[in-house]
């Protein structure tokens, strides 16, 4: 009985795709196999989606962030995104604002990254949790809690296999994606991979009706006290490993201090054991404590005028145990400056074309028509009045004061004084309220 003899041929151009992904998976092999890889993890917070500035909308610089903060994670090769809260600009996000957040954390989590995105003062956590279990599937954890025990069973712990090699682009996606895995539990999660284990605790902002809903409350207990228990319950999985803590909260020195509608918590609610704390809150790059060793990251995206220029993420290296900065260059640049007549006003406006300006005027009043010409620059954004007099008494304009602020000139004027910090977290925590 006569065989014939079958011979495959593979066109010239497959096995010039497929010999290099065949190298590549073996050196992936070998690293893998015989040396310990580090993990990295990229700290970052504050996106504050969907925030304007004044009428600006800024959605479009917020998406630029995004994609350098992915291109950062391709070349730095990121294993974690940290989003250590305020995600969103208001407790009820536009559409527009939650369509960019969902199309992000997904950009993030390509080649297998783990990303976790923590709810701040500024997130509703049942709001940002909505989409948990599908986010579950995808290696993203959506932090508005303090128990992630059930997690395991939901998380897709790797990539699916292509159905056949033959499907080149199915099978360079899987072999470049190494899913990390994620454990639960109670207090945060434990991310896996390569034989390193990172334990990474996650405590939401902690206002009162979030703690009230984490575990009995003993009110006889200062509220920094409460904090610092709800902590040290969250850091209780903590072991051998690298151990972090991703929480917002204001930290300073002098507890009389508040910050946005937040009053100053001292560092002795931080846990010892822990050997980074990844914060949110503060716009700027700030290291707030050297043991544990505790920063903000700050906002990749400059949003008031007294803020920063220099926007950067910080960069965990789990084996060399290091924390670098990486500079954050994309998004518009917001500049204050001064002019006393309308020419010099269009001058300014039209040397800093590409930022967004507020004009501080000092000069003669302005007519109608050259106000207008004014506002209808690209580069406009605000105009403060600085000098002009209306029946011998000068004009203050408030509309670019922050309610705090208002506030305290409320206060100052009837009581003749200076509202506590407490008043003031009160007052802002109200008006938030109104508003949403």
């Amino acid at each position: 009985m006569a065989y014939k003899n079958y011979v495959f041929v593979l066109p010239t151009q497959s096995i010039c795709i497929i010999i290099p992904l065949i190298n590549k998976f073996i050196n992936r092999f070998c690293k893998k196999r015989y040396r310990k890889q580090p993990m990295k993890i990229l700290h970052t917070a504050d996106l504050h989606l969907g925030k304007k500035l004044n009428k600006a909308a800024r959605l479009d610089e917020q998406c630029e962030v995004i994609k350098q903060l992915s291109e950062i994670c391709d070349e730095q090769d990121i294993d974690v995104i940290l989003i250590a809260g305020d995600i969103f600009d208001t407790s009820v996000p536009t559409s527009e604002a939650e369509r960019v957040f969902y199309r992000s954390i997904l950009t993030l989590a390509e080649r297998g990254r783990a990303v976790i995105a923590l709810a701040g003062n500024h997130d509703d956590e049942r709001r940002l949790c909505a989409a948990k279990p599908l986010a579950d599937l995808q290696g993203i954890v959506l932090a508005g809690e303090l128990d992630y025990s059930g997690l395991t069973d939901q998380t897709l712990s790797d990539p699916t296999p292509p159905p056949s090699l033959f499907g080149l682009f199915d099978a360079a996606d899987y072999i470049q994606k190494q899913r990390t895995k994620i454990e639960g539990h109670y207090g945060g999660v434990s991310v896996v991979k390569e034989g390193e284990r990172v334990n990474i605790a996650l405590v939401p902002y902690p206002a009162e009706s979030r703690l009230s809903r984490w575990f009995e409350q003993d009110y006889k207990l200062d509220y920094k006290d409460r904090v610092k228990l709800a902590i040290d319950k969250a850091c209780e999985f903590f072991d051998d490993n690298y151990n972090i803590l991703c929480t917002h909260l204001f930290l300073s020195k002098t507890e009389t201090d508040a910050l946005g509608g937040l009053v100053a918590l001292p560092s002795t609610v931080l846990p010892e054991k822990a050997d980074y704390v990844a914060l949110g809150h503060v716009h700027k790059h700030l290291r707030i404590n050297k043991s544990p060793l505790a920063e903000y990251s700050g906002s990749p995206l400059q949003y008031a005028y007294d803020e920063g220029r220099t926007k950067s993420v910080n960069i965990i290296d789990t084996v060399k145990r290091t924390v670098t900065q990486q500079i954050i260059t994309a998004g518009k640049n917001l500049t204050e400056t001064d002019a006393d007549n309308f020419d010099e006003c269009m001058h300014k406006l039209d040397f800093f074309s590409n930022d967004y300006v507020r004009l501080k005027y000092s000069g003669d009043p302005l007519t109608r028509d050259e106000t207008a010409q004014i506002r209808s620059h690209p580069a406009f954004n605000d105009l403060v009045i600085t000098s002009a007099l209306k029946d011998e008494q000068k004009i203050e304009r408030r509309a670019h004061l922050s309610d705090d602020e208002i506030f305290k000139l409320y206060y100052s004027h009837r009581c003749n004084g200076e509202p506590s910090a407490e008043l003031r977290a009160a007052f802002i925590e109200l008006m938030n309220e109104l508003k949403d």
